[in-house]
């Protein structure tokens, strides 16, 4: 679902409890800015972006740790 800002400003409770069954995409002047997603969605995606990036990819949580340390 898209949203713009100010929606999303006004009623931030409603978009939260929507962000745990769907993607929240918030645009702002028609550009999307950002993605809110349940917890769970996000960790995947950023598992899934690090595929092949690590020779071990057996210890993915490992690799996940390391890298959300070096931001």
């Amino acid at each position: 679902m898209f949203v713009t800002a100010t929606e999303f400003r006004t009623n931030v409770g409603k978009y939260i409890e929507m962000a745990k069954s769907e993607n929240i995409y918030i645009i702002k002047h028609g550009v999307p800015l950002v993605v809110l997603s349940a917890c769970d969605d996000a960790r995947k995606r950023i598992i899934d972006s690090l595929l092949g990036a690590y020779e071990y990819e057996d210890d993915l949580d490992d690799l996940l740790d390391e890298r959300l340390r070096e931001q």
